[in-house]
């Protein structure tokens, strides 16, 4: 018992001694679950009539005139679209230093402080589209140089201002829809130097300066639809090398120029819908090597020049509807590329001229008119008439040698021949120019001459003889193969290879059988011997019974009283076998 005693005494000292150790444990517990954050503040409830997701924030639609007070400060989204917000004043939301999007579109906010976004350096996306504001200060957005995206279409934007965008050089994409801007700053845009996209459609834009694009080097996508140009020059954009597509339709442009030689290799889109063309000039699109998409249709183009349709090389789309095309030989150019083109294009070609074939297709009028065929037939007809008369008035020489012999007389039958010819030639083509204008000049090959080469010799007055030549002139260097030869011995190679493959296709036919079934290819030789020999029999039984024999009695009584002879059949008489004879009647 005594043993027991100081054992037990033990315990309970360490029982006592564990009590405040528990204690002391538990206030810590409840010192730690009733710490406030990190940042310093408690989170706070999440404000009536809003929405909130984890950090972001969704007050839209509830009528607010004034961003909500009790916005937590770890709030990195905060949307107040369609709410009744009237101005942004001074560090109005410098307590959100982690935002990082901003809505605040569909407002009526007005005036915006030049010190509106202090204490939100974060903030990359920030929308103020659809409001009613009509100046912004020079330094609105140096506060928020993280800024990516900016929106500022849909509003009453009168002017830029030299600096407005001073600072932003990581922003990405800039909108400026849909306001009231009549020019654009020399170097506006000189510090967003990472720029991709910039959309100035729907302004009142004029004219552009020609640094007014002045460090966009990585701008992709550039929108001026929709404004009141009336002249583009090519010589505003040289900087920007990085350009994939140039929206322009619907302007009041009636021309294109390119005010200085350089070549815009990353282009890919051009759109010029919509606008007053009426010509469309060659270095234009020579300085477009890349060129992709064009888009030319609801202008004034009557037709395209060979030397414009020859720049296109590179297009995979094109689009040509609702412009006044003229269905004469001018729009031939434009129908034989179109013929051989291969990409994407707009089949709805209308002519509005002349009179009698408005309102119809194009491709239809052109083939059936023959319009096309038509313009290239007198300019051949007329090369064959100057060259005929060349080699008249080269072979035909009253004081000729004896060394021209039969050759000379050759060509100058030749000659004549085409002289002959081409008077009709010549009629034919005064007829045609009279009824067409304008021709094309297609190169043709006819009578072992280029109708491209215009050397002849000088008209000889009537009555007057040439001047004699001692020697005969060598003949003229063989011109140059047309396309069109290329095209025909290529049908004639086709056509060669096609016969032989046939013949070959028919022996191998013959032999596969005459293996697999010997026997039928000889009952079928028998069978055609025995068809010779009936054929054979045939004609010899038509011959022997073709000269037909008649009989006929000579009757030859030996007294007169032959009636009665004849009668009893006792009397003697003689008959003649002979051939047919004929008889009258």
């Amino acid at each position: 018992m005594q043993q027991r005693a100081p054992s037990m005494r033990k315990s309970r000292h360490r029982a006592n001694m564990g009590l405040p150790l528990l204690a002391v444990t538990v206030v810590l517990l409840r010192g730690c679950l009733s710490a406030p954050p990190s940042g310093g503040a408690r989170e706070r409830p999440c404000t009536p009539s809003c929405r909130c997701d984890g950090k972001i924030m969704y007050c839209e639609s509830s009528a607010f005139r004034d961003v909500p007070h009790n916005v937590s400060a770890g709030t990195q989204g905060l949307s107040l679209r369609y709410n009744s917000l009237v101005d942004l004043r001074a560090s109005q939301f410098a307590g959100l230093s982690q935002l990082v999007w901003l809505y605040l579109d569909h407002n009526y906010i007005t005036d915006v402080d030049s010190r509106a976004f202090q204490g939100v350096r974060r903030l990359k996306e920030l929308i103020l589209n659809s409001n009613k504001i009509t100046l912004l200060h020079n330094n609105t957005f140096h506060d928020i140089p993280n800024l990516r995206n900016l929106d500022l279409s849909y509003n009453k934007l009168q002017v830029l201002q030299p600096g407005q965008f001073q600072g932003l050089r990581k922003l990405l994409s800039l909108h400026l829809r849909s306001n009231s801007l009549k020019t654009v700053p020399m170097r506006v845009f000189l510090d967003c130097r990472n720029l991709e996209f910039l959309d100035m459609g729907y302004n009142r834009l004029r004219s552009l300066t020609r640094n007014a694009f002045a460090g966009l080097l990585k701008l992709i996508e550039l929108h001026l639809e929709h404004n009141q140009f009336s002249k583009i020059n090519f010589a505003h954009f040289p900087r920007l090398t990085n350009l994939r597509a140039l929206y322009l339709q619907w302007n009041r442009i009636k021309s294109i120029t390119q005010g200085m030689p350089w070549m815009w290799t990353s282009l890919h889109k051009l759109d010029l819908s919509g606008n007053e063309l009426q010509v469309l000039e060659t270095s234009t699109y020579q300085c477009l090597p890349n060129l992709q998409t064009l888009n030319l249709d609801s202008n004034k183009l009557s037709n395209v020049s060979q030397q414009v349709v020859n720049t296109w090389i590179s297009l995979t789309t094109i689009s040509l509807a609702g412009n006044v095309w003229l269905c004469n030989p001018s729009i031939c150019p434009l129908v034989a590329w179109l013929r051989t083109f291969k990409g994407n294009k707009e089949s709805a070609m209308i002519c509005s001229g002349p009179e009698e074939v408005q309102g119809e297709r194009i491709e239809e009028i052109v083939e059936a008119s023959k319009t096309c065929r038509a313009t290239s037939a007198p300019m051949t007809t007329k090369a064959t008439t100057t060259a005929a008369t060349t080699a008249a008035t080269t072979t035909t020489t009253p004081a000729a040698t004896a060394a021209t012999t039969a050759t000379d007389r050759t060509t100058t039958t030749t000659s004549a021949d085409s002289t002959g010819t081409g008077s009709t030639g010549t009629d034919s083509t005064a007829t045609l120019a009279r009824l067409q204008p304008w021709t094309i000049p297609t190169p043709s090959v006819f009578g072992g001459q280029s109708t491209g080469n215009k050397t002849a010799s000088s008209p000889v007055p009537t009555g007057v003889s040439p001047p004699t030549t001692a020697t005969a002139l060598p003949p003229p260097p063989p011109p140059p193969l047309s396309d069109n030869d290329y095209v025909s011995f290529h049908k004639i190679i086709a056509g060669t290879v096609a016969l032989l493959l046939s013949v070959a296709i028919i022996l191998l036919v013959i032999y596969v059988s005459w293996k697999r079934y010997p026997g039928s290819i000889k009952q079928l030789q028998q069978r055609s011997s025995g068809k010779k020999r009936q054929k054979k029999v045939r004609e010899t039984e038509r011959a022997l019974s073709s000269p037909l024999q008649e009989y006929y009695v000579d009757y030859k009584p030996s007294h007169s009283e032959t009636m009665d002879v004849l009668v009893n059949g006792t009397g003697p008489y003689t008959y003649t076998i002979s051939g047919s004879r004929e008889c009258e009647v």
